[in-house]
């Protein structure tokens, strides 16, 4: 205990900080306070000795130092005294900058949380840089096409012929599924089913249990604890048995943390499974090589870095057939690249759903630029103003001069006047940021943190921001600022002229900002307002459906809707496979017009024969189903995209070999029904085939309503007659509308971040263009009142003030017209309809930005153009 020390670094550091005449005193009374806690405890004794040379560190206690003498202390005072003088006498002129740096600070943080919650996705796996997924890239007629559902066999196959890879497991998915424990019921879509060793792939933290343990039956369960305690009312549930699930009764082997919110997966339940006790039709599906079972993932040994490489074609060979092999290309991608990387790859039916869809890099560049163009303008626009200010300072920088200070003392003010000002624009930014925190959220559809702004992450976006900005602006005026000379201090106005032509081009960068800004939020708006408008070929509003997720709506389903169609809310009731929009995949069809053609993917969908009427879908020619089972069992009805495709001049009559997964039969086009959407916009319409309920291909999986009048009571009739006929299965409803809008929900968001940004960037523009005007026409005081008196009338006087700028905003335009069409063409490409950029847009962000900029300024215009043209020609 005696020869106890305090932590050494803390002491040095006193050491070195602390003047010499005050060390001694200091040293020795934390020497007193540190041996006293000491017979208490070492660790708070270091603790509260480190916390006393914290406290001792003030700038009284400072050594003497060239940056600390008393001189420099007082020349700061006084700078910041005149600051805060300049500041109360011109008080606009400081809002302005400070407002418009602080709107920009603001929606850069803004956007720089949304950018890192983009990139973040998925990157809570502490294995994440060796956490792959294969993605099947097959060549199709039409195409490469891009699937993330692979073949069963191919997990074990990679592990076996890959000495890198440490483990692979399947993760699989088959729609929505039953929870029943006693009374409780519970249907749910967020869950999948997985080998044991996805457990040693992915961070899926278990609080209870063991997921890798023996167990009869087909499958075991992993449920979190939210769902433990839906289910039996407590966390303590392993070895419980779940009495209903997709595998009959399951054992509860564990249970399991919540994903984290940055989770593209966010399972409510994982069932482990053992597919060697699966049925023997499951069995073959899922050890075949020609099918798509289940996502493929893997984890590769330390230092292995498998990102975008592609599987050997030696192994191709041992596992595929020749057509195959030549056909087919297995990529592993990283688990980092998934949310940002996966755009154009099918998920397919087999793929567990998404919790958070995937995001385009190329949108989410364009919104970070944004975010760093508004600040960029919001900067140019101090730069102009400050180096207007500066110009106006002759008087006090000549008479500083004539009482010997430098030009390093005229550059210290005005950078130590530039940070004042950048700081106060940032605690603006802060309380901004924090008032509007909530609407963010509800904009951009996250669920972030405010402290995410405050976090380690975020302090080198901070502390960039804030030198950027200050040494950017504060360097051209404080280079003006310093350049003047003593013998000037009589001319008010002399350097009024000078850096008319930087500022004129940095107002004209201003200007193509905001108009690239605005012509890019017309366009996205646009684009989305046409996909969301656009004619799908079928009647999309009032539709309800309700999902199929048991034998006993199967079998049941006429009487179901029969039920239906007795309650006069409900205009039409049909069943279906799927739907468009379809949320799952879409079954494919194999289609050829012989036995021995070559046969093409169509997508297929299975329907009863109110299915057309129920969507508003027309028939270009032919019939409908019958509604005999006898008799449209054997009949089809193809797409008008279909016969183009197939070649069929003439198709009702013609007779097509249809195939599914198990056989292939001939079957009779009865129809023709005119092409609709039954995918997103960013997708062409495909060849669609039609088949009656009972076919070989798909089971029917939907029933679809279309309801006038009340809404309640059409859902209270469904509900109804679900539980009537399928008393064990809770109605499971969408409204159809509502799922087509998930196609674009993550568009809409950040278009209206670049709204946003747009908005408060003219807003900004105009503040900037606000105070330059302002200079223009104090330099002009003169010259108005001479025109004046020698007869020029308001107009005359304000087009002479205005005409500079709009030749600016002019030559703006130029610029940034072509830029915009190229860049946002480029985005329009991703989608298979989209709207052309016309010349309209280009105009409207030019009278957009010369309206509100102009208005911001007319006033002061008219009120110099109508003052007395004596007071005016008195202003020198």
């Amino acid at each position: 205990m005696g020869n106890a020390q305090p932590p050494k670094w803390a002491l040095k550091f006193l050491r070195w900080y602390c003047r010499e005449e005050y060390l001694e005193e200091i040293e020795g009374d934390l020497f007193e306070f540190y041996y006293l806690r000491l017979h208490t405890s070492k660790n708070s004794a270091d603790l509260f000795f480190i916390w006393n040379v914290m406290r001792s560190f003030r700038l009284i206690n400072f050594k003497k130092t060239g940056l600390l003498n008393n001189w420099t202390m007082n020349l700061f005072k006084n700078y910041t005294k005149i600051y805060f003088r300049r500041f109360r006498r011109e008080t606009s002129h400081f809002l302005v900058n400070i407002i418009g740096l602080g709107m920009g600070f603001s929606i850069l943080f803004y956007i720089l949380m949304y950018v890192h919650d983009e990139q973040s996705i998925d990157g809570f796996h502490s294995k994440k840089d060796r956490i792959y997924r294969i993605v099947d890239e097959q060549k199709e007629e039409d195409g490469i096409h891009q699937y993330v559902s692979t073949p069963g066999p191919l997990a074990e196959a990679l592990k076996n012929e890959y000495p890198s890879i440490e483990e692979a497991a399947h993760l699989t998915y088959s729609g929505s599924q039953l929870l029943a424990v006693g009374e409780i019921r519970l249907d749910d879509r967020q869950w999948a089913m997985a080998s044991k060793e996805i457990f040693d792939i992915l961070d899926i933290e278990i609080i209870a249990g063991n997921p890798r343990k023996e167990f009869p039956g087909m499958a075991g369960m992993v449920v979190t604890e939210d769902l433990a305690l839906r289910l039996f009312g407590s966390v303590d549930v392993v070895g419980e048995m779940v009495e209903e699930t997709n595998f009959g009764p399951t054992e509860v082997l564990a249970v399991m943390k919540q994903m984290p919110k940055n989770s593209s997966y966010k399972f409510h339940n994982i069932y482990v499974t053992n597919y060697e006790q699966f049925p023997a039709g499951w069995k073959n599906f899922i050890g075949s090589w020609r099918g798509r079972f289940t996502e493929t993932w893997v984890l590769t040994n330390e230092n292995t870095d498998l990102r975008n490489h592609e599987v050997s074609q030696d192994f191709l060979s041992k596992y595929l057939s020749d057509d195959a092999v030549e056909n087919t290309k297995y990529r592993f991608q990283n688990i980092l690249d998934i949310h940002l990387g996966s755009v154009g790859i099918e998920r397919g039916g087999m793929s567990p759903r998404l919790e958070i869809p995937y995001s385009n890099p190329s949108f989410l560049s364009m919104i970070l630029w944004m975010g760093l163009l508004v600040l960029f303008i919001a900067a140019l626009n101090y730069i102009n103003l400050s180096s207007v200010q500066a110009l106006r300072r002759t008087l006090e920088a000549s008479m500083r001069k004539i009482n010997g200070a430098g030009n390093k003392h005229l550059l210290i003010q005005l950078f130590f006047e530039t940070l004042l000002t950048v700081m106060i624009a940032y605690t603006v930014a802060m309380v901004l940021v924090i008032i509007f925190f909530p609407f963010f959220l509800d904009v951009a559809k996250k669920e972030l943190e405010l402290s995410l702004l405050f976090s380690v992450d975020f302090i080198a976006y901070h502390l960039g921001a804030i030198l950027i900005i200050w040494f950017a602006s504060a360097l051209l005026p404080a280079i003006y600022y310093s350049q003047l000379k003593r013998q000037l201090l009589v001319l008010k106005n002399a350097f009024s002229g000078k850096g008319d032509l930087l500022r004129k081009v940095l107002v004209g960068v201003q200007y193509a900002l905001a108009i690239f800004l605005i012509i890019g939020s017309l366009v996205i708006y646009r684009q989305l307002n046409y996909v969301q408008s656009k004619d799908l070929g079928f009647e999309l509003d009032k539709l309800i459906t309700l999902d199929i997720n048991s034998g006993a709506a199967r079998r049941e389903f006429k009487n179901i809707v029969n039920g239906l169609l007795e309650n006069p809310n409900v205009v039409n009731a049909s069943t279906s496979s799927r739907v468009p929009g379809e949320w799952k995949n879409i079954p494919i069809a194999m289609v050829g017009v012989t036995q021995t053609d070559a046969l093409l993917e169509f997508s297929h969908y299975a329907s009863d024969h109110r299915w057309l009427d129920t969507y508003g879908l027309e028939l270009a020619e032919g019939r409908n189903f019958s509604g005999s089972d006898s008799q449209d069992s054997l009949n089809i009805i193809i797409n008008v995209k279909a016969t183009e495709i197939l070649g069929l001049e003439e198709p009702v009559g013609t007779s097509l070999w249809v195939g599914g997964s198990s056989d292939t039969v001939r079957m009779t086009i009865i129809g023709v029904m005119e092409d609709f959407h039954f995918k997103s916009m960013y997708e062409p319409i495909g060849p669609v085939i039609l088949t009656s309920w009972n076919n070989h291909i798909r089971s029917i999986d939907y029933f679809t309503i279309r309801y006038s009048g009340n809404v309640k009571e059409t859902i209270d009739r469904i509900e109804m007659v679900n539980t009537t006929f399928d008393p064990n299965t809770p109605a499971e409803l969408n409204f159809l509308d509502e799922q087509w809008d998930r196609f674009y929900q993550a568009e809409e968001s950040r278009a209206t971040l670049m709204l946003i940004a747009s908005v408060l960037s003219i807003i900004i523009s105009a503040f900037g263009l606000f105070g330059l005007i302002n200079f223009t026409v104090e330099r002009k005081t003169k010259e108005i009142g001479v025109r004046k008196v020698l007869g020029a009338s308001v107009a005359n006087i304000v087009r002479l003030v205005l005409k500079d700028y709009l030749v600016l905003l002019t030559l703006s335009l130029a610029i940034a017209a072509p830029f915009s069409w190229w860049l946002f063409s480029d985005w329009l490409a991703d989608f298979a309809y989209r709207i052309g950029i016309g010349i309209d847009l280009f105009l409207i962000a030019f009278v957009v930005v010369l309206t509100i900029s102009f208005t911001t300024v007319l006033g002061r215009i008219f009120r110099i153009a109508k003052s007395s043209p004596v007071t005016s020609m008195r202003y020198e």
